[in-house]
C-alpha cells in the first residue's frame, strides 16, 4: 500500500525520530529481522525517539487505515514486527538505561536488550531477571513472560515489573502499575503487545553477585540418561539452583549434544547433591561449571546469528514421564541437520508462588516449557524443517498443561484457537474485554492476537 507523499511528509515533520520508506537507501536494512524466513515490505517505518514520536505514529496509522506492527529490540522469531503494507514502529532508537541503585530500580527504553539493560545494572551488583541471549529484547520478553536463569530466586521478567509508559490505540500516553491503570497492567504482564506499544519499562533489581555456572556438555548417545537425571535434578529443587536443557549441534564441530546449562546462587548441600549428581551422568564431555558473574553467565550460549530461518513450536508439560524423554530421544537424537533442537526450561521457585490470577501469564502450574527450534539457511529445506518441528510439537501435545504454548515462543502461523489455549477460556475472556477498552478496533492485530470482546 503505496502513502501519498504529502502525507509521509506531514507525518516526517511531527517527528523528532526518523523514516523510512520504500525508496530509502535503508529500507532493506531496516525492514530485515532477526528470522530470516521473513521477508515482507511496510509501507513505512518510523525511527521514533520518544514516547510523542510513537504516539504520532499510531495517529497517522489510525487515520491512514495502516495497521501497526511494533519492533522491540530483539528477535522476533515469529515475524510480527514486520508486515506487508503495515506501518512499523522500531523502537530501537530508544535504549536508554537509567539505574537508581539506592532505590534497586532500573528504567528502559522500549528498544533496550539485555544487552543494554544488564551491564549497567550488573555495575551496581544489580540484575532483575532476563533472557537468556544478549541480544533478546527486553519488550518481548517481558510482556510475554521472561524465562531466565533467575527464574528460581525472583521469578519471571514479567514478575519485576513494576511499571510501563504506554501509548494506546488512541494515541494517548499512559502510565500502567498497580496504582494507575491496574488492569492494564495485568494484561501487559503475559498479554503480548495486543493492548499498545510499551516505551519504557521500570523494573525491580535484586542484588546478584558472583554465582556457580555455566555449562555441562554430554555426548548426545547419553541423552535418555541425562534426561532423567535432569528431570530428576529440577524436581523440587531449591530457589538457588536453576537448570536448562538443550539438545542441538555443537557450534564448533556440528554434532550433536545434550547441553545443561547451570546458575547456582547459593550453598545449600540439597543443590550441591542435584549438581553432583548431573555431573557424574555418563557421557559428560565438559563441565563448564565454574564461579563466575551474572553477566557472563548471560552470555553462555552465545549469540545466534541473524538472518538464518527460524521455525519454534512448544509446549509447557505437566510432567516429564519416562515416555515422554524416549520420545523426546528419538525425535532429537536423530536429526540430520545440526541447526536447532529442543529446550526444556523448567518453571519453579518464585515463578511458581506468585498468585495465578497476579497477571495474564497462564503457566505457574506446568513443570517445564518443551520447544523444538528449527534453524536453517536454504529456502529449499522450508518444508522439511518446518514440519520436522510440528511433528515433535504434536506428539508431545498429549502431555501439554493447557494446549497451548509459551507466546513467546509461538510461530507466526498459530491459529486463534490455540492463543486462546495458551491463555485458557475464562483468562482469555478478561484479556478480551481488556483488548475491547484500549484496542476496539484491533489496531495492534500483528501479533499473537486477542481479539477484542464483542
Amino acid at each position: 500500500m503505496a502513502v501519498e507523499v504529502t502525507g509521509r511528509q506531514q507525518l516526517e515533520q511531527s517527528l523528532r525520530g526518523q523514516l523510512v520508506w520504500p525508496e530509502s537507501a535503508d529500507y532493506d536494512l531496516a525492514r530485515a529481522v532477526y528470522n530470516g524466513a521473513i521477508d515482507r515490505r511496510p509501507a513505512l517505518i518510523v525511527r521514533p525517539l520518544d514516547a510523542a514520536d510513537v504516539a504520532a505514529a499510531v495517529e497517522f496509522a489510525r487515520a491512514e487505515r495502516l495497521a501497526v506492527s511494533v519492533r522491540g529490540g530483539g528477535h522476533s522469531v515469529a515475524g510480527h514486527a514486520v508486515a506487508d503494507d503495515a506501518l512499523m514502529i522500531d523502537l530501537r532508537l530508544m535504549r536508554d538505561v537509567r539505574v537508581d541503585a539506592p532505590r534497586r530500580r532500573a528504567d528502559a527504553g522500549g528498544g533496550a536488550t539485555w544487552n543494554d539493560l544488564d551491564p549497567p545494572c550488573q555495575r551496581h551488583g544489580l540484575a532483575t531477571p532476563g533472557g537468556t541471549f544478549g541480544t533478546t529484547g527486553i519488550g518481548g520478553l517481558t510482556l510475554g513472560g521472561g524465562i531466565g536463569h533467575l527464574i528460581g530466586r525472583h521469578g519471571l521478567t514479567l514478575d519485576n515489573l513494576v511499571e510501563a509508559e504506554v501509548v494506546t490505540a488512541d494515541g494517548r500516553v499512559v502510565v500502567a502499575s498497580d496504582e494507575q491503570n491496574a488492569e492494564l497492567f495485568w494484561g501487559l504482564r503475559g498479554g503480548g503487545g495486543n493492548f499498545g506499544v510499551v516505551t519504557r519499562f521500570t523494573y525491580d533489581l535484586h542484588e546478584v553477585g558472583a554465582l556457580e555456572g555455566g555449562l555441562l556438555v554430554y555426548d548426545v548417545r547419553q541423552a535418555g540418561e541425562v534426561l532423567r537425571r535432569f528431570r530428576d535434578a529440577v524436581d523440587g529443587t531449591p530457589d538457588e539452583l536453576t537448570l536448562f536443557l538443550v539438545i542441538g549441534g555443537n557450534r564448533a564441530t556440528g554434532e550433536m549434544v545434550v547441553v545443561v546449562s547451570v546458575c547456582w546462587s547459593g550453598s545449600s548441600e540439597d543443590a550441591r547433591a542435584r549438581l553432583e549428581r548431573l555431573r557424574s551422568a555418563p557421557g559428560l564431555l565438559t563441565d563448564g561449571v565454574r564461579t563466575t558473574s551474572y553477566l557472563r553467565l548471560q552470555g553462555v550460549y552465545g549469540e545466534s546469528p541473524c538472518g538464518l530461518r527460524q521455525y519454534w513450536k512448544g509446549h509447557f508439560v505437566s510432567g516429564m514421564p519416562d515416555e515422554l524423554i524416549d520420545l523426546l530421544v528419538e525425535h532429537f537424537t536423530q536429526r540430520r541437520s545440526p541447526g536447532g533442537g529442543l529446550l526444556i526450561e523448567p518453571l519453579h521457585g518464585r515463578a511458581t508462588r506468585v498468585a495465578d490470577d497476579a497477571t495474564a501469564f497462564a503457566h505457574r502450574g506446568a513443570k517445564f516449557n518443551m520447544t523444538g527450534m528449527s534453524t536453517w539457511a536454504s529456502t529449499a529445506d522450508d518444508a522439511e524443517e518446518i514440519t520436522w518441528v510440528r511433528t515433535f510439537a504434536d506428539g508431545i501435545e498429549p502431555y501439554s498443561a493447557r494446549g497451548g504454548g509459551y507466546v513467546n515462543y509461538m510461530a507466526g502461523d498459530e491459529p486463534l484457537e490455540r492463543v486462546e489455549a495458551a491463555f485458557g477460556a475464562e483468562r482469555f475472556a478478561r484479556l478480551r474485554q481488556l483488548k475491547r477498552q484500549f484496542d476496539p478496533e484491533n489496531l495492534f492485530r500483528l501479533n499473537q492476537n486477542i481479539p477484542p470482546a464483542d
